[in-house]
């Protein structure tokens, strides 16, 4: 089973970080090592793998050593070409829609910030299938009032109350659904409108995009999603077993960025399982500046 990375720096803000305009794109030590992971143990569980980015992402990446990552090929073609209409500051993360445009199913949409440590295909149960169901009483799942479409969206047939899904992972058995979902996605982004998120940091409107007219969309085709965790919380698969199976650092990084001890112990513990399980990209990684200090051998006591 092939799965897809996407990673756009256009976007100068998520919902973590602004980085200064016109400043060279950078990540931190702990999500370049998160990253190497889910791309290695995807590759070891479920198959090959493509990274979806753009110019300064490949640089980035390049500088790292890290381009043989992903077994699947890097394109920058997709994310170089995309709409420039589309907001980047609102929608940061457009290039997943642009990407799964593109990539064609069966094919699973990967967040570079999840690790998937085992084979899947035993609990996939549905045409499509999401990380988890997620509750619309979130606040950032908002009214159609509170949103801002591009001119002429369709707005016709969604179902407001159907639950929305996450966005971290989501398998796509065919291309039919995944493709009118893509078009539909794109086509309320590119040319919309909007300067800013009207609640502040409150991320409506990707999230509208990437998880809430997933599932409407899903409604309006007749479409069931399927989740492999039993709910947000994680600690379950959806059969009720413990979860061992998925690590998503989602909100912990919002911890992360701020607690260098809490990032350090994090960056540590993957380098060794880096070390471990994956001997020559830790090779690789003991030349990176930004991580090498995770890969080095302590000098013996005296």
């Amino acid at each position: 089973m092939k799965a897809i990375h996407v990673v756009s720096t256009r976007p100068t803000t998520n919902f973590y970080v602004t980085r200064a305009e016109g400043s060279a794109y950078r990540q931190e030590d702990f999500e370049v090592l998160t990253t190497v992971l889910s791309a290695l143990e995807w590759l070891r569980h479920n198959g090959p793998i493509r990274l979806y980015t753009d110019g300064p992402g490949q640089e980035f990446y390049d500088r790292l050593g890290l381009l043989d990552l992903w077994d699947g090929g890097v394109d920058t073609e997709q994310l170089e070409r995309a709409s420039q209409t589309i907001n980047c500051g609102v929608f940061w993360s457009f290039g997943k829609l642009v990407a799964l445009r593109q990539e064609s199913a069966p094919c699973c949409l990967l967040d570079t910030d999840l690790i998937v440590w085992d084979h899947i295909g035993r609990l996939i149960d549905a045409e499509v299938m999401s990380l988890h169901e997620e509750p619309l009483g979130f606040a950032a799942y908002v009214d159609r009032d509170d949103l801002v479409a591009a001119p002429g969206f369709d707005w016709s047939g969604l179902d407001w109350s159907a639950a929305p899904y996450s966005a971290a992972m989501l398998y796509f058995a065919g291309d039919a659904f995944k493709n009118r979902y893509a078009d539909r996605a794109l086509s309320f982004m590119a040319g919309n409108p909007i300067a800013a998120e009207p609640r502040g940091p409150l991320p409506a409107h990707p999230i509208f995009v990437e998880q809430r007219l997933l599932s409407m969309c899903a409604t309006a085709s007749g479409v069931r999603i399927g989740s492999f965790l039993r709910d947000h919380g994680g600690a379950a698969l959806r059969s009720g077993q413990p979860n061992t199976v998925f690590t998503h650092l989602w909100n912990a990084k919002t911890l992360l960025h701020g607690n260098p001890t809490n990032r350090r112990a994090l960056c540590a513990r993957s380098a060794a399982r880096i070390r471990r399980d994956h001997p020559q990209t830790a090779k690789v990684l003991l030349a990176a500046p930004l991580v090498r200090e995770y890969f080095q051998t302590p000098e013996p006591a005296a």
